[in-house]
């Protein structure tokens, strides 16, 4: 019994880190102005178990659009996928999106959180950074 209790920990705890090692982000900035978007893409194992869950300080100001797309071939448990949050200005202001890398069932902590900045300018301009 003890055996399979720690094979079921050692198990674990490659998932999460594993999930840990792919959450990596990065920041892109649509070329076209007219769009008023920007782009946070991160890094996630949602066949998992894993995903990313995000808050807006300030839901008037922009709006996020999220899109994920698998990394792996056949369906292998464990591969990396990209999710991709496309932000959306409504209004010029700023606020603060939280993100938060979790099971959603279970009571843990996020085993990895991202926060960003995002100003919107009078032209409906989007600009993200890390604080």
């Amino acid at each position: 019994m003890k055996r399979k209790i720690i094979n079921y920990l050692i198990i674990m705890s490659i998932f999460i880190l594993l999930g840990t090692l792919f959450s990596c982000a990065s920041l892109k900035t649509d070329d076209d102005d007219s769009n008023n978007q920007a782009r946070i893409e991160l890094k996630g194992n949602p066949t998992t178990g894993y995903s990313w869950f995000y808050e807006i300080e300030d839901d008037s100001v922009i709006q996020l659009e999220e899109d994920i797309k698998y990394l792996g071939s056949n369906n292998v448990v464990g591969a990396p996928s990209l999710f991709t949050y496309t932000v959306v200005a409504l209004k010029s202001g700023s606020t603060t999106v939280k993100f938060e890398y979790k099971r959603p069932w279970e009571d843990l902590p996020a085993v990895d959180t991202k926060i960003y900045q995002v100003s919107v300018d009078d032209k409906g301009i989007v600009e993200i950074s890390e604080p």
